[in-house]
């Protein structure tokens, strides 16, 4: 495993192809008359990382894998991205994903895919799960 996205799993071969790593910075620019703007530093702004990622139908299903995906992201819910080390990256949600059909067959079929999926830093809570009742029901 390379990583983990909440419930994905991106396996290193042969699915997976990159990963790059935005940390940013925010500054404001103060206009000055018959001066050069000053810089004022603001804070780091969200991290971006950016999988790419290759699905092929020698080894999944594209269509599942992407289905995957875009599930993930309507639900706009954040998701814990943790490297295949243990590493802990931190919480994420999924900003954009690109798809470059690199293979089809005649009737249209996919056969080969790439995926570019942008990841944005969450930096507010995670929304805890609903403990779902187990066992017996009380009676009222």
């Amino acid at each position: 495993m390379f990583a983990q996205l909440g419930d994905i799993i991106f396996e290193v071969i042969p699915s997976f192809n990159g990963h790059n790593q935005t940390t940013s910075y925010h500054y404001v620019e103060h206009e000055r008359i018959d001066n050069k703007p000053l810089l004022q530093y603001l804070g780091k702004n969200l991290q971006e990382d950016e999988l790419i990622l290759n699905f092929h139908q020698s080894f999944c299903v594209p269509e599942l894998e992407i289905k995957k995906l875009k599930t993930a992201a309507d639900k706009a819910a954040p998701l814990k991205f943790i490297k295949g080390n243990g590493e802990y990256v931190g919480v994420f949600v999924v900003e954009k994903i690109r798809e470059t059909a690199e293979q089809t067959s005649a009737k249209g079929d996919l056969i080969s895919i790439q995926l570019e999926v942008t990841l944005k830093e969450y930096a507010g809570n995670i929304p805890e799960e609903k403990n779902k009742q187990k066992g017996f029901k009380k009676k009222a």
